[in-house]
């Protein structure tokens, strides 16, 4: 049977089916070109000797199964794939990307690829359930033994290192680390990219920055002063860093470690945990008292590691707002990785040199890897790089390259400002200055609305506007750098400092983007979003004229009123739902659309006090929503058995969320596959689809969409 690491991984994969989410690869390239019978022949020897590498695994229904294949049944095919000039990088990424399948094959192929301008490129694709990239060291060596002297490599068999399970008093001690952590915002994501998504897709990108020289002086030199190793300079700053885009002062970063056992340090297979560490910023102190701190956590977290984040999160889930798809406890990562393999070897002969391979996928909002670099000049000192990677759903490239030029800009300001409590350290960057003065230079900068519903910026028009400057500013008064989402201000020459309401951010080309009213930020099922957005994609539709939705109870409720002032065409409320599901994620959906003749206004504006007291009304005195006759009433009432026996709870109503309720995602598994066997429901509903709707109501309605 599999572990509760191993099924996780599985878990993941199946919320983006048919993708290489858990490839990992050993590429490198040749100066000559290797014979792919010769691979062939070495990675069948190394499979055969490591037995985690002829581990298998089956994926049933809701379970995940193991077993171990034997030695003399392992044989590996590698084919030789030309290839033309510059092409090789693209057809590695394919090939480490496509997808293996759980159902008793191998995990792990290989592949020579030959470019018609010379030299080859190896590539063997492992997938995470038994291999982590800790493993590269060893399974290169292993691969080269075995080409330089297949005849004479050991084919001793290697047992898999078996994990102990997890010391009583180490679960107890991640307890209490996490006890009552609620996240950054609340669980709402930073104020910087986008808002968390209930339907994931992993995508990811990656990308590479080298720390200036003044940068790397002081690292060095905060290392002595300090008396702190370079990993906990560098993450104590990454803390920083990312307190001061909305983690808050209480936030946790993951930080990935090896768990092998003791005398298997150099096993190959999956034995990496994310260790949750948690770190708590007093504003108020310099820099040496977070340092002290991260060090302490980070050691003690280090002795205490043999607990999964799985079961971590267990542990603390019912601190949670709600649930997530993703463990919510580590959405960034600090990853040091002070050696690796990046430096030339021989392969049969040739020069050889590893090389770097993306699989295209994120399982963390952002994750820094911290990796030594060639010296600039020969003889130098070397340089320290980060390998950032990010999920496109939450970051743009362009927004990672803001935050490593801030995480630069603030390594530098710490060498200079060292004493100065962190509150004060500014984290801009010479990109964000400029961009900010150059919206300055003649007066007030413009702004983009980002909805008819938001005021222009005319509309605060101090009248003398050379005296005035605008800022967008986080909840403490501090002013926020591009692409960091606060509130408007405007500063008067005098010092006074006028509250707009209005959610805004710094673009880079100097100009101010309006985000709507801060007032119209609510917060439901851990998710932050804005109501305006619910009323932008409403507006959106053709046979609407006005739309303005109101938080009541943890609900949200929208009102809109037809175009034309016409009669509304029958189903248009059900239209407009239909139009939300594909635009916003599941939290964000209005419990119920109400169109009415014409939206109430008070100064122009929708009376939004009115409508919410309506809408208080219509959920006291109306049937409740998760009692409301719909199309789908008896697929309801199945799903809605079906959550009352996983969840073992009778109190459970259509609007009860499954993960909300105790669920998790094994146990989403297992009722997926029961819907599947005791309903007449054909439609593939992926794990993802039962996070994006997670009550029986809205997994009905879903599903009838989809049966349409």
């Amino acid at each position: 049977m599999a572990t509760r690491k191993e099924t996780d991984l599985w878990l993941l994969e199946r919320l983006v089916p048919g993708a290489g989410v858990n490839n990992l690869s050993v590429t490198f390239d040749v100066d000559g070109r290797l014979e792919p019978a010769a691979l062939s022949r070495a990675l069948t020897l190394v499979v055969r000797r490591q037995e985690i590498l002829r581990t298998v695994f089956r994926a049933g229904d809701g379970e995940l199964d193991k077993s171990v294949l034997a030695p003399e049944a392992v044989e590996i095919s590698v084919s030789g794939v030309p290839v033309g000039a510059g092409e090789a990088g693209t057809a590695v990424q394919e090939f480490v990307a496509a997808p293996f399948t759980l159902d008793g094959s191998l995990l792990v192929r290989g592949v020579v690829f030959l470019p018609e301008d010379g030299g080859c490129t190896v590539s063997v694709a492992l997938h995470h359930l038994v291999f982590d990239a800790m493993s590269t060291v060893s399974f290169l060596g292993e691969l080269l033994s075995a080409l330089a002297d297949p005849d004479g490599y050991d084919t001793t068999p290697v047992a898999a290192a078996v994990e102990p399970e997890p010391a009583a008093e180490s679960v107890e001690f991640w307890r209490e680390q996490l006890r009552g952590f609620k996240g950054g915002a609340e669980g709402g994501g930073l104020w910087f990219g986008n808002p968390p998504s209930d339907t994931p897709d992993l995508a990811g990108e990656s990308t590479w920055y080298t720390l200036s020289r003044p940068a790397r002086d002081v690292v060095r030199r905060l290392c002595r002063e300090l008396r702190a190793p370079e990993a906990v300079i560098l993450l104590s700053a990454y803390c920083l860093l990312l307190s001061r885009h909305g983690a808050g002062k209480d936030l946790v970063v993951g930080s990935p470690v090896s768990v092998r056992p003791a005398g298997h340090e150099a096993a190959i297979g999956y034995h990496v945990n994310v260790l949750p560490l948690r770190v708590r910023i007093d504003s108020t102190k310099p820099f040496k008292r977070l340092v002290n701190r991260v060090r302490s956590v980070f050691l003690e977290g280090i002795g205490h590691s043999g607990v999964p984040a799985e079961r971590v999160l267990d542990e603390v889930r019912e601190a949670e707002a709600g649930a997530s798809w993703r463990n919510s406890l580590c959405t960034h990562l600090f990853n040091y990785v002070p050696g690796g393999t990046s430096g030339d070897f021989q392969v049969a002969g040739f020069p050889a040199r590893m090389r770097e391979v993306e699989n295209g996928f994120s399982k963390f909002d952002l994750e820094f890897f911290f990796m030594p670099g060639p010296a600039a000049e020969p003889g130098g000192e070397e340089e320290l790089r980060i390998r950032a990677v990010f999920r496109t759903q939450v970051f743009s490239p362009t927004e990672v390259g803001l935050l490593l030029a801030r995480y630069d800009a603030l390594l530098v300001r710490l060498g200079e400002e060292l004493a100065s409590p962190v509150g004060e350290l500014s984290v801009w960057s010479d990109a964000d200055r400029a961009a900010v003065a150059g919206g300055h230079r003649h007066g007030l900068p413009s702004a983009l609305p980002c909805s008819p519903a938001v005021a222009q910026f005319s509309s605060y028009d101090p009248g003398e506007w050379s005296a005035v400057r605008a800022l967008v500013s986080a909840p403490d008064g501090g002013e926020l750098p591009v692409r960091v989402r606060g509130e408007l201000c405007l500063a008067e020459a005098d010092g006074t400092v006028r509250h707009t309401g209005e959610l805004a951010r710094w673009l880079p080309d100097g100009r101010l983007e309006l985000l709507g009213r801060l007032d119209r930020q609510v917060t439901v099922q851990g998710l932050t979003f804005g109501l305006d957005e619910v009323d932008a994609v409403l507006l959106a539709h053709a046979e609407v004229a006005g739309a303005a939705s109101v938080a009541v109870g943890g609900r949200v409720v929208s009102f809109v009123a037809p175009a034309g002032g016409a009669a509304p065409a029958e189903g248009l409320a059900e239209r407009l739902l239909k139009q939300i599901r594909v635009s916003l994620p599941g939290p964000a959906e209005p419990d119920r659309v109400v169109v009415v003749d014409a939206l109430p206004s008070v100064g122009g504006r929708p009376d939004l006090e009115g409508l919410r007291l309506r809408a208080e009304a219509q959920v006291r005195g109306a049937v409740p929503a998760e009692e409301a006759p719909v199309d789908t009433e008896e697929l309801t009432d199945q799903l809605l058995a079906l959550w009352r026996e996983f969840l073992k709870r009778e109190d459970l109503k259509a609007g009860s969320g499954f993960f909300a309720s105790g669920g998790h995602s094994l146990l989403g598994v297992q009722l997926l596959q029961r819907i599947k066997r005791t309903t007449d429901v054909k439609v593939r509903i992926r794990l993802a689809d039962l996070f994006a709707h997670p009550t029986p109501r809205a997994l009905a309605g879903f599903i009838a969409e989809r049966s349409e």
